[in-house]
């Protein structure tokens, strides 16, 4: 197991969990949820003014944190980081609740079917924070959650 894997799957798993949720970007055009693996890919040559699909939100960035094996031939735990960005340029300043609203479907979809792909378990604690900065137009929150990953075992011929 290679902590890219629990990520690919992850990714893969939330495209399917938001495949029918759109929201606004900051051009004022309906989108799909954009799910990315670690973080937003560079942008070379988008002209943002007349291209709907240049500004990268709504998305969610799933990244690994950290991990931790705490003995040979325990399964591993991968700490993994899902950072969503919403943008609503609505001054009464109500973005927060669709960040919060993805949030949520994060963790009732893991809390309801916390195995990813087979064999990465979601565990406990889930950790969710809203952001403290103002940052209007747009909003982040983010979802912490550790998966077991299966366990690496010794390769070593027997003797």
């Amino acid at each position: 197991m290679t902590q890219e894997f629990l990520q690919d799957a992850i990714v893969e798993d939330l495209k399917q969990l938001f495949s029918h949720y759109t929201l606004t970007n900051s051009l004022g055009v309906e989108r799909a949820v954009k799910i990315v693996p670690q973080g937003l890919p560079i942008r070379e040559g988008d002209d943002e003014e007349t291209d709907a699909e240049a500004p990268p939100e709504p998305y969610v960035a799933v990244k690994l944190s950290d991990g931790e094996v705490t003995a040979q031939d325990a399964r591993q735990t991968v700490n993994v980081v899902m950072v969503i960005c919403v943008c609503d340029p609505d001054p009464n300043r109500q973005g927060y609740r669709d960040a919060l609203h993805i949030v949520n479907e994060i963790v009732r979809h893991y809390e309801r079917d916390g195995i990813v792909a087979n064999r990465y378990e979601a565990q406990h604690p889930i950790r969710w924070a809203a952001q403290e900065e103002d940052t209007h137009p747009y909003y982040f929150a983010a979802v912490g959650l550790p998966f077991y990953a299966p366990a690496i075992f010794k390769e070593v011929p027997e003797t």
